[in-house]
């Protein structure tokens, strides 16, 4: 029997399907199939991983003998006795419930999914089969989880969990990447209904859902950010794409598609080299990116080469040019006070590009990591096999990051100066911004002393409309003003002017215009300007001019993790571990208050900065503030 009524449903259900399809275009234009075409006539006939199979015993054997994996097969032995922590729906759903990215949920997510390498490279190493079993095992209980995405990019309906989404994060691009690299290592040492369940799950949680969003324009944001997620999440789909994917033109679509939106990722940088994310995330972005980039490189047989990508090079030195002093780095935006590039990393970039990145190179890469970065590491091309040569050279009197608005000032070399400075403008719409227009940073020799304070803790708040209720977050917990009783104001248009830069052997001047970043309409002039000199032992004068169209309030403001002493003539002591700076305060005549108070905010050292807030004790219609910051002999 036929009903009309749900024929012509069906026909306008398909209708609109069509309709919708048709709306949906693909992402920048999509990938374009010559390109596609291209890759895939030189990809090789087999899928690839940075290491060797492991059937060539001899590379596995002359790995076997380092140092780094000298206790790889009894480690992996004695995790074989100890059962898989259950991954249930009450540890998942820690986050949503309390906020708090947990301890027990990572320590669940690392058993589980450490054992793919843990496993993986022991096999590689003894080849006597005793870990393809419990490899065996992993794999089938990590494939049963609903989801591979970390809990905390869960919405708070754990769609993910539920199978109402199929999102691709940092966490299950990552782990997708590692399953398929594991496959081709240990080949046919599987059973082939693992192989095809690892395929199988791979293709329907990454690859299948990346295709459909770069095909359809939506569905997964990341693709075309100019941001870290872009480098991880796409280093992780190509590892899963030319680990797992038989057919050479389709392991050549996620090249090319990479190829085309990493770009984005390098474009975040600016013409400069700055990422504004900070050195903690220059760290996960660039060390994903290289991955990527020496994959593909790999896997191309030259080819392909992202290192050359415009803006990549010039991205790679970010770290060289942002230090202070040796292994100093300012804590800007998101990240922990002692942020810094790792040395295995920094040294690997410096052999590619050949320049010295780091002032040293660590001589031997070979390391025992995650899966993909032991490979990396431990089966260098033969070009990186070689150190750089240590260079002798001192670092140059600045790095100016002109687009982003940001100044390292030096000592010269050999001179009596201990005082090294950072200086930040830019704009409070960055990647994990802070509200820290005019922002600096004081370090003598390897110590900070006048510092940014570094990111929180993240919880549920950090990265929602109550972001800026952190004062680590908010201008509260940086050295800025505070105007008229009010911080900086969140968005692209409180923006640091530049109005002044004067640079010579013997100082820097700096100077900024930053009356956007207050909303305060009485507000009509507020300018910063750093002078750095380097003659002597060194010194800088930090100096703020307000315009008021009637009279207003204001405040200065030092953070430090340091001892704060203040002096009888209103002047303050900043007194670190090995050294120690003096702060002369000049108001004009105005008379100041000092206010030092503990930021109760979670950092990643359990550590509470001090503020020292410097507040006029009357308004005022127009007035200059200045600080001079000067070495004082260390104790």
């Amino acid at each position: 029997m036929y009903y009309p009524c749900l024929i012509v449903l069906a026909v306008l259900v398909s209708a609109l399907m069509a309709a919708k399809v048709a709306e949906a275009a693909p992402l920048e234009g999509g990938v374009d199939p010559k390109r596609v075409r291209e890759i895939a006539a030189i990809l090789g006939e087999k899928p690839f991983s940075f290491g060797p199979p492991i059937s060539d015993r001899e590379a596995w054997e002359k790995v076997a003998r380092h140092e780094a994996f000298k206790d790889a097969v009894s480690y992996a032995n004695r995790r074989v006795n100890e059962p898989i922590k259950p991954m249930t729906l009450e540890v998942y759903s820690l986050y949503a419930k309390t906020g708090q990215r947990t301890k027990e949920y990572d320590r669940v997510r690392w058993d589980r999914h450490s054992r793919i390498a843990t496993y993986t490279i022991a096999e590689c190493i003894e080849n006597q089969g005793r870990f393809i079993r419990p490899l065996e095992d992993a794999i089938v209980e990590i494939c049963a989880e609903p989801t591979w995405i970390l809990n905390f990019h869960d919405t708070g309906n754990l769609d993910d969990w539920h199978g109402r989404r199929t999102f691709i994060d940092l966490g299950s691009s990552i782990f997708a990447g590692e399953m398929a690299q594991m496959l081709v290592l240990v080949g046919d040492k599987l059973r082939p209904e693992i192989r095809e369940l690892v395929k199988d799950t791979c293709r329907q949680r990454i690859l299948e859902p990346y295709k459909k969003a770069v095909e359809s324009g939506s569905g997964q944001w990341w693709i075309a950010s100019d941001m870290n997620w872009n480098s991880v999440c796409h280093n992780g789909v190509v590892q899963t794409a030319l680990g797992v994917l038989d057919d050479r033109e389709e392991r050549a679509f996620y090249v090319a598609s990479a190829e085309k939106f990493i770009r984005n990722y390098l474009r975040g940088f600016g013409p400069d080299g700055y990422c504004n994310e900070g050195m903690g995330y220059w760290t996960y972005g660039f060390t994903h990116f290289t991955q990527l980039s020496e994959l593909v490189l790999q896997a191309t047989g030259g080819k392909v080469n992202f290192f050359d990508l415009p803006g990549a090079k010039s991205a790679a030195m970010y770290p060289t040019n942002l230090e202070i002093t040796r292994g100093v780095f300012p804590s800007y935006a998101d990240c922990a006070l002692d942020a810094r590039p790792p040395a295995r990393l920094s040294s690997f970039l410096a052999r590619h590009y050949r320049v010295p990145l780091t002032r040293g190179d660590v001589s031997d890469l070979t390391a025992r990591e995650g899966l993909v970065a032991t490979l990396m590491y431990s089966f260098l091309r033969p070009e990186l096999a070689e150190p750089m040569s240590r260079d002798a050279q001192a670092a140059p009197l600045r790095s100016f990051f002109d687009h982003g608005g940001v100044l390292v000032s030096r000592p010269a070399a050999g001179s009596n100066c201990r005082m090294a400075v950072s200086f930040k403008g830019g704009h409070n719409a960055e990647s994990h911004n802070h509200n820290d227009l005019g922002t600096f940073v004081v370090a003598l020799g390897n110590e900070l002393l006048i510092l940014d304070p570094g990111g929180e803790i993240y919880t549920s708040r950090t990265f929602s409309k109550e972001r800026y209720k952190s004062n680590l977050l908010n201008s509260f917990g940086h050295p800025v003003p505070v105007i008229a009783g009010k911080l900086q104001r969140q968005g692209k248009e409180a923006a640091a002017r530049i109005i002044r830069t004067d640079f010579t052997d013997a100082r820097d001047i700096f100077a900024l215009d930053i009356t956007s970043a207050y909303d305060v309409p009485e507000l009509q002039k507020l300018t910063r300007q750093f002078t750095y000199d380097r003659t002597g032992e060194g010194s800088l004068q930090v100096v703020d001019e307000f315009e008021f169209s009637s009279p207003q309030t204001y405040g200065g403001a030092l953070l430090t993790y340091k001892k704060i002493e203040v002096l009888e003539d209103g002047s303050v002591v900043i007194r670190g571990d090995s050294a120690a700076v003096k702060v002369t305060i000049d108001a004009g005549g105005a008379a100041y208050d000092l206010m030092q108070e503990a930021i109760e905010e979670q950092t990643h050292s359990g550590a509470k900065p001090t503020r020292l807030g410097i507040n006029l004790r009357e308004p005022l219609e127009s007035g200059k503030v200045a600080l001079l910051i000067t070495p004082l002999p260390a104790d």
